[in-house]
């Protein structure tokens, strides 16, 4: 009699190691589904750079023409600005995110005087946009493949 008290006295709970496989198996588990959230998240965080550059852009163009001043837009590491001609800033962002070195002057009709390309050089993957292409006239968003900026 007393040895099946003490086995029914051993089957009651969990063991360790069951309650370690259970954590490794939720942790797989969690490792798998969080993983393309993460992704979105960071490809979130490049098109929401990329528009900032666009509208900053966007508003040099009409800052230019309805003042019919000539401006400079320049991204420097962690930041883009637009510059009056004597050089005093007119209008900063802060980026969060590495781009493409560039400067670009935009005339007092709004036009660029040279043709461009803005692009993200992270290691984020999958942004619906991530460059932004300027030409004299237009200022485009796309998506950089093979080296090139591919208009939406």
């Amino acid at each position: 009699m007393d040895r099946k008290i003490k086995k029914i006295k051993l089957k009651n709970g969990f063991t360790l190691i069951e309650l370690l496989v259970v954590i490794v198996i939720i942790s797989i588990l969690t490792y798998f589904f969080m993983k393309p959230i993460i992704n979105r998240i960071n490809a979130h965080k490049v098109e929401e750079e990329t528009k900032k550059i666009y509208g900053l852009l966007q508003e040099g163009r009409m800052f230019a023409f309805t003042r019919k001043k000539e401006l400079q837009f320049e991204i420097k590491t962690g930041t883009a600005c637009l510059y009056d001609i004597d050089n005093t800033p007119i209008r900063c962002i802060s980026l969060n995110l590495p781009f493409t070195p560039a400067a670009v002057k935009i005339d007092d009709r709004g036009v660029f005087e040279s043709q461009t390309t803005i692009s993200y050089i992270g290691e984020y993957e999958s942004p619906t946009v991530d460059c932004i292409k300027i030409s004299y006239i237009r200022i485009r968003m796309g998506k950089l493949q093979n080296g090139e900026c591919i208009l939406k």
